[in-house]
């Protein structure tokens, strides 16, 4: 029941403008568009409820905001869409059930008896949100819902128990290669890396040239799109914002209170001993000589920080029984992140490796339709990748490659009856076979570009 009705309508009109103005201020203030932009459009007239899942601070509800703006720009009435934010406190002195009367207050006040956006941001702040999402769905085919959220497990847990077959997801990251140079002023049109491996060696060296100091850039800062309004403040200062808005806040305010942790500062250690070793096999033994835990609560604390989508883990290539009992490779979501755990202003050179281990490893797991592992036998290679084919990719961030450096990846694909495998390297652009296998060379800049 809704406590204060005026004060309830003036709060509200304040972030639906458009009720008004027929504008939405992001749109103007982001001009922008992420890739997902038009997938998220493009199931805007279905049926399902959509829900945009993603860490915390890559523009989810900027992402909302323009969505708004396309649907106004499409001739949708601007009363026919309600945003709100469910994190925002400013309703909860007038309202006792927020998800219910936000809805019911929006079709008895300002427009009924026509198709409906409802557009409900940072979902998971609002207890039994599933329950009441259910019920107006069910009940009113006329409302289509846009949802957002940034604790990943909860959300999906609670989607599959209540609104199974009802949903539509996606993830929205930090940004990719592509998108950190958009942003920066060099948009440029790439396709696949099939395509890229077309271009010709001169072509392939101007552009990188354009690109490498962008592409060091990248690999220091992250893919936070804020980066671009703090720029001018320093990496210093823009590391320090990270912290405080990006793991402090998901640990802090996400994992701790929906999962009841009384020493969430063991979460932050977790974090800080993984990603340090990022990149690297780990066993959950040797994590917890860090952190003194017993097995059951470090396998969950983990899994909580990948829901709330600061780790990523890629499992061992191996069949399903060895593989979960095999140790984990840990990737932070995030390169920029890692360094400002870390501390790390600079790129360090005995570092390199590993860093664009992780930001291939990446754009590898966020890549649609393909699993992403690791190999370990005789040697070992960095990462599987398991799509309509098996792939292997091995990251040597050098141009002086020896054949002993390919042994793993031949052993492989001479186990596995492969045709070939893909080296990442720094600058080296080639094809070769060795051995009666095409090993495809390709520099890290070019591989990330690659959609």
């Amino acid at each position: 029941m809704i406590a204060n009705l005026i004060e309830f309508s003036r709060e509200l009109e304040k972030v639906n403008e458009w009720w008004l103005t027929k504008a939405v201020i992001e749109e103007e203030l982001y001009p922008f568009k992420r890739a997902l932009f038009s997938k998220l459009t493009d199931a805007l007239p279905g049926r399902r409820i959509m829900l945009l899942l993603g860490p915390r601070r890559t523009g989810k509800s900027v992402l909302l905001k323009q969505m708004i703006a396309s649907l106004l720009s499409s001739g949708i009435e601007p009363a026919s869409i309600l945003y709100y934010s469910l994190d925002d406190p400013s309703l909860a002195a007038y309202s006792d059930n927020l998800i219910k009367d936000l809805i019911d207050y929006h079709a008895e006040n300002i427009v009924s008896g026509k198709k409906r956006y409802i557009f409900l941001d940072e979902v998971q702040s609002f207890p039994g949100w599933h329950k009441w999402i259910k019920t107006f769905y069910d009940r009113n085919p006329s409302i289509k819902f846009i949802l957002s959220g940034s604790a990943s497990i909860t959300l999906q847990n609670e989607a599959n128990q209540f609104l199974r077959g009802r949903t539509f997801e996606l993830s929205l990251f930090p940004l990719d290669l592509n998108e950190f140079l958009a942003l920066s002023g060099q948009r440029q049109s790439y396709s696949s890396l099939e395509d890229l491996l077309k271009l010709t060696p001169i072509e392939i060296s101007t552009m990188g040239k354009k690109i490498m100091p962008l592409f060091k850039e990248y690999a220091l800062v992250g893919g936070f799109p804020e980066w671009f309004q703090a720029k001018p403040f320093g990496i210093e200062a823009w590391f320090n914002s990270l912290i405080s808005d990006v793991p402090k806040k998901s640990i802090y305010e996400d994992i701790a209170k929906l999962y009841g942790i009384k020493s969430p500062r063991m979460l932050e250690l977790i974090l800080t001993f993984i990603i340090s070793h990022q990149s690297q096999i780990l066993a959950y033994e040797t994590i917890n000589e860090a952190v003194g835990l017993d097995r059951a609560t470090l396998v969950n604390y983990i899994e909580f920080l990948k829901s709330s989508y600061l780790l990523i883990d890629i499992l061992k290539f191996a069949k399903i029984k060895e593989q979960l009992k095999a140790k984990k490779k840990f990737l932070a979501v995030d390169q920029g992140l890692r360094n400002a755990i870390l501390k790390d202003y600079k790129i360090q050179e005995e570092n390199i490796g590993f860093i664009i281990e992780n930001m291939v490893g990446i754009k590898c797991s966020q890549a649609a339709g393909q699993g992403v592992y690791y190999w370990r036998n005789n040697g070992e290679i960095d990462f599987i990748l398991k799509g309509q084919a098996v792939s292997p990719l091995e990251v040597k961030y050098k141009n002086q490659i020896k054949k002993e450096d390919l042994s793993s990846i031949l052993f492989f694909l001479n186990k596995m009856k492969l045709p070939k495998g893909m080296v990442i390297t720094k600058d080296l652009f080639q094809k070769k076979t060795i051995d009666n296998k095409q090993i495809i060379f390709v520099p890290a800049w070019l591989f990330l570009l690659a959609e």
